[in-house]
């Protein structure tokens, strides 16, 4: 088989199942960490000190 008769493969830009499933999982995951970054946000805060989404509690 010659470079000229062999079957052409095509690239193409779709989307396929597997590329969706990516994208729901990348969004899943981003709205977990920007929750739990709320929620250390929330807990972390005390009386004079507003807290912060790295600061470490005791």
């Amino acid at each position: 088989m010659s470079q000229f008769n062999a079957p052409a493969r095509r690239s193409g830009g779709d989307l396929d199942v597997y590329s969706g499933l990516l994208c729901v999982a990348f969004l899943v995951l981003a709205v977990g960490v920007a929750m739990l970054a709320m929620q250390n946000m929330d807990h972390s805060a005390s009386e004079g000190d507003p807290g912060g989404p790295f600061k470490l509690i005791r």
